[in-house]
């Protein structure tokens, strides 16, 4: 068993890893061994609606009391009669959590739970983790998307072959006015080298030890480390909302709460990116725009 890993595991109610296919295995061999499974392996009864899905399994695991919560947790009245084959990927998402939820464990493990999902069911999932705030019970995640990773609420952490680092620590940094001024952000594409103005940049993103920076939804990696980067582009009007993240407050268009801690920005021309902003951003950034 992985030690550390375990360790993590066992210290937090929420724990959130950002990680591969290959990270799969070891978390599950640090699971309990009644844990309910959300991984995307099993095939769902397409025929079936959702409703007599849902009965089959509380027959079959004689826990027919917890149909009602299992639903009204995933918000599923309004499609009950709907068959699986006919729901949408978020629907469906929905409809396997609520599967997991009828076993009533103590322990939880998600396979990227937010991805490649609606709004609305991003929200429906969100909200339902954070209800783990009050319950006897203990969710894990593993998403492949950092974005994703950092939206749900809780402990957020990233796997590497180099062990897991905690990717909540916010560091703080100071403006420096010897900095010499700059008005181009060098980055590699392709290995090619393109030399982009500021206010051209949309956001940065750091992951997997990387920084990349983001031009009219394009990706490029960038040779800069982020604290790095934001010292040049602060005065930009860029802001780090993440230890993660630096965007462009420019490019902002909307800022959007999923539960009570958790929050993102949506950036133009970025309909389907959901920037985190972190616990410790949110109230600095209410003062700032006077939200």
């Amino acid at each position: 068993m992985d030690d550390q890993l375990a360790n993590i595991m066992n210290q937090g109610k929420l724990i959130h890893f950002e990680g591969t296919q290959k990270d799969v295995t070891r978390i599950l061999e640090c699971l309990e061994q009644d844990a309910a499974i959300v991984d995307n392996q099993g095939d769902m009864y397409e025929r079936m609606t959702v409703k007599k899905y849902l009965e089959f399994f509380a027959k079959l695991l004689d826990h027919r009391s917890f149909m009602d919560s299992a639903i009204d947790q995933m918000h599923l009245t309004d499609f009950l009669d709907k068959k699986i084959g006919k729901c949408t990927k978020g629907q469906r998402k929905r409809v396997e959590i609520a599967r997991e939820i009828l076993k009533n464990e103590k322990e939880y493990f998600l396979l990227n739970p937010l991805g490649d999902i609606d709004a609305d069911s991003r929200k429906i999932i969100l909200g339902w983790m954070d209800s783990f705030h009050e319950k006897d019970a203990r969710l894990i995640t593993l998403s492949q998307s950092h974005q994703y990773t950092c939206l749900c609420p809780g402990e957020h952490y990233e796997m590497t072959d180099q062990g897991i680092e905690c990717i909540d620590k916010e560091r703080t940094t100071e403006w420096n006015p010897d900095i010499p001024f700059i008005n181009k952000i060098s980055a590699t594409y392709n290995e090619k080298i393109f030399l982009f103005n500021p206010e051209d940049i949309d956001y940065a993103e750091a992951s997997e030890g990387k920084v990349y920076i983001y031009v009219h939804n394009e990706k490029y990696s960038c040779s800069f480390k982020m604290d790095d980067l934001e010292n040049k582009l602060s005065r930009f009007g860029f802001y780090r909302c993440h230890r993660s993240y630096l965007v462009n407050m420019q490019k902002v268009v909307e800022i959007i709460k999923w539960t009570r801690n958790s929050y993102s920005m949506k950036l133009v021309k970025y309909e389907n990116t959901d920037i985190p902003l972190s616990k410790a951003k949110i109230q600095e950034l209410r003062n700032m725009y006077q939200w």
